[in-house]
């Protein structure tokens, strides 16, 4: 078989293989999403009566605090008597909840009107159910068995006593959320600066819109090495389990602000956690405003190494995506390839621009 025809028969396999995913994705967007995406334009002529008044302004300026006060006490109500099935429910409860209200503030206070398209919501769906399965049932064993294999060869008995129980429970959340972020903000540096760990992160930043939901797009295999990377470190911390709790909800709160379409106004927020405009930033296709703002939830440590990009009267591009990479994949079994076929893309990119610039002479 020649080069040519075993490469029109992978063609064809592939082409077989993705057909019943694109058929979810179609049947998802036009029929479960439908309604959804009836009810919330009806916000969008409110969006414009709002527009210039104090009651928006009143909007961007709470918005971000309170939820994540709200969060954090939520957080703390569902550990009292420690981890129970009234906690698992709560939590799902609880995000499904922040779902409701954030789908609906990003049509009536939106950054940008582009992003409101929700054709890439049924994969981004894929992906976390994707991701949820692999996370659960592969990802969770896989770490448990590490991180404590990890910590018997090294000592067990490294790291104790030296958490500050005796400080407030509020504080010690946010030092374990800055403590967790150290480690998550090298891991994400390294897979900017390095194309082989870029080949596999690059998934994330496919998306060409940021929303609510977005934030869990990423490979199940970049996640599974990321949490083991956490994992050890955080391992020989010790927190207590209200604690570690709490903080996840935390930073699954921050998580969901940093991909909002929101149009908030955070003032000293913007430097100290990361935030939906120092993120948006981070999603750029410029290399230069890309590769900075890897915190995850806060960004003190970009603003320490020298990473941090948030210039002073200018606001970030809504022109998102992988830079360079026009033809990169946007479908769910696309994206699950992609880091695997990354150097094919690459070059595919590189013919395209080639013959671009031949004919713009």
């Amino acid at each position: 078989m020649s080069h040519q025809q075993s490469s029109s028969f992978w063609k064809k396999v592939y082409s077989y293989i993705e057909t019943p995913f694109l058929i979810i994705e179609k049947i998802g967007y036009k029929y479960i999403l439908g309604p959804f995406r009836w009810v919330l334009s009806l916000i969008d002529p409110l969006a414009e009566k709002i527009e210039g008044t104090l009651f928006k302004r009143i909007l961007q300026v709470i918005i971000y605090p309170l939820f994540l006060t709200l969060c954090i006490y939520i957080g703390f109500e569902l550990i009292e008597g420690g981890y129970t099935i009234r906690t698992f429910f709560g939590t799902i409860v609880m995000f499904l909840i922040f779902g409701a209200i954030f789908a609906p503030l990003e049509h009536l206070i939106p950054f940008s009107k582009k992003w409101l398209d929700d054709k890439e919501m049924p994969t981004d769906v894929m992906l976390f159910f994707g991701g949820k399965f692999w996370g659960d049932y592969i990802n969770a064993p896989i770490k448990l068995a590490t991180i404590t294999l990890v910590v018997q060869e090294i000592s067990p008995t490294i790291g104790q006593n030296i958490w500050p129980s005796g400080l407030h429970s509020v504080l010690q959340v946010f030092i374990l959320l800055s403590a967790k972020d150290f480690f998550r903000y090298w891991y994400h540096r390294w897979m900017h600066e390095s194309e082989f760990m870029w080949s596999w992160h690059a998934v994330h930043h496919s998306s060409t819109r940021l929303y609510w939901f977005n934030g869990t797009r990423s490979h199940p295999l970049e996640g599974l090495i990321a949490s083991i990377l956490w994992g050890i470190p955080l391992a020989f911390i010790q927190a207590p389990v209200e604690i570690v709790f709490v903080t996840g909800i935390l930073g699954r709160t921050i998580g969901r602000f940093q991909h909002t379409n929101m149009d908030l106004i955070l003032g000293p927020f913007d430097y100290i956690f990361s935030s939906p405009k120092n993120h948006r930033y981070h999603h750029s296709k410029k290399v230069e405003e890309g590769n900075s703002n890897y915190g995850g939830d806060v960004i003190f440590w970009d603003i320490l190494f020298g990473t941090f990009y948030l210039p002073k009267g200018k606001t970030p591009s809504d022109d998102i995506g992988v830079g360079g990479m026009p033809n990169y994949p946007q479908t769910f079994l696309g994206l699950m390839l992609a880091p695997f076929n990354y150097r094919k893309i690459k070059r595919e990119a590189e013919a395209i621009e080639a013959r671009k610039v031949n004919a713009d002479k």
